[in-house]
Formats: C-alpha cells, sequence, structure tokens
C-alpha cells in the first residue's frame, strides 16, 4: 500500500482504502483531464479530497471500474 500527503493536510495517509464518487466527476475537455471527489479511509480517520488533472483519453464514461484506475494513476503524484 501506499502513504499520500496533500497540501491541506498536516499528515501522511497511510495505506488507505480509496473510493471516487463518480457523481462528482467534472470534464475538461480542452485538457483531456477529469475531476472527482476522491475519500480515503484509515482505520482511525477519513479523508475527502478533490482531485483534478485526471487524464483521460476518452470523454465518455468508462465505467467505475475505469474511473479508479484513473485515480490511482493520478493519485501517485502524492505518494510520499
Amino acid at each position: 500500500m501506499a502513504t499520500y500527503r496533500f497540501e491541506q493536510f498536516n499528515l501522511d495517509i497511510v495505506n488507505p482504502t480509496v473510493t471516487a464518487n463518480a457523481d462528482s466527476i467534472s470534464i475538461q475537455p480542452s485538457a483531456n483531464t477529469i475531476a472527482v471527489d476522491v475519500t480515503l479511509t484509515t482505520d482511525s480517520a477519513t479523508f475527502g479530497v478533490r482531485l483534478d488533472a485526471i487524464q483521460c483519453q476518452n470523454m465518455s464514461y468508462e465505467g467505475e471500474e475505469n474511473l479508479l484506475l484513473r485515480v490511482n494513476e493520478r493519485l501517485n503524484d502524492f505518494i510520499v
């Protein structure tokens, strides 16, 4: 598992369970990116972040499984 750090939290989030809210997707077609609300849950806390600049080749909805793949790719930018 991974450890993540976001500037809005003054701590590291260790080995969270990651979920994405498909209903919160916003699309930026000119940049081929999406933004989505993501929840990172640990045994002791739950953190919500808005991930943007998630790269997408296809601007049509690809399904929740593909959404989580894209979210996990973007989360790599926050691994410490």
